[in-house]
């Protein structure tokens, strides 16, 4: 009897873990889905603004079913999440500066004129591995975070760069913000699925799902915060080594 017991509760155990994975999958795709959907609605209320669009009758019942279509999509994210409250993942040579190059213009388009994004990359970076949009994504979500935290505007800064030299190469990717900050309590909680202290039913996926990429890929994540003084996420991933060709998880 308790042998049988033992193995049920086994059996529990890894029900319960396979389904935390499959809920962060989901809950990950779509949460990365809600951020595209920010960047999309941010780029149409710059089209909006523009007198001489808005003055092409033609026109304005486009701008107007793809601002409803947008919000309808929004809605959708949110209430999955509310419900729900990985592919597995393919590393391969990337090259962090031509990342950061490539969502140069979607990481500035999310964020209104408050708030000034500047992007700095070491010169000859070494490639790491790890998955080229799963990087994208995490920096996305750093950004995402680290806007939310600037109601009032601010200063978001990307660094690239080659760690300090130790047994295991690294490119140290920084993303800092001048926003209010966490209290050491949050801060240790920050990359928990779900916990968030946002009240608009989206928040507690992103970071969790920027500790779930650096894992996988065989880095690190670190965060340091204080209240009035604005975040520092630090993303350390391992350079490949020159025999890597790619491989998944």
């Amino acid at each position: 009897m308790q042998h049988t017991e033992t193995t049920s509760s086994h059996i529990a155990e890894y029900n319960s873990g396979q389904e935390e994975q499959w809920q962060l999958k989901e809950s990950g795709i779509v949460h990365d889905l809600g951020n595209l959907i920010q960047v999309a609605s941010s780029a149409l209320s710059l089209v909006t603004r523009d007198a001489s669009v808005m003055a092409t009758p033609a026109l304005q019942p486009l701008l107007i079913g793809a601002s409803t279509a947008l919000q309808r999509a929004g809605v959708l994210v949110r209430e999955t999440l509310t419900r729900n409250r990985c592919e597995p993942c393919k590393l391969e040579l990337t090259d962090v500066a031509e990342c950061l190059r490539e969502i140069s213009a979607l990481v500035k388009g999310a964020c209104d004129s408050t708030v000034v994004v500047e992007i700095h990359a070491g010169n000859n970076l070494p490639a790491v591995s790890c998955d080229h949009q799963a990087l994208q994504n995490a920096i996305l979500n750093l950004v995402f975070n680290a806007r939310d935290a600037m109601p009032d505007g601010g200063l978001i800064t990307i660094d690239a760069a080659l760690g300090a030299p130790t047994s295991d190469a690294q490119v140290e990717l920084t993303v800092r913000d001048t926003g209010v900050g966490m209290s050491s309590e949050t801060a240790r909680r920050a990359f928990d699925l779900f916990f968030t202290t946002k009240g608009n039913g989206i928040g507690g996926v992103g970071l969790a799902m920027v500790k779930h990429f650096v894992d996988t890929c065989g880095g690190r994540v670190d965060i340091d915060s204080r209240l009035g003084t604005g975040t520092i996420v630090i993303l350390r991933l391992p350079v490949a080594r020159p025999e890597f060709n790619g491989t998944r998880l």
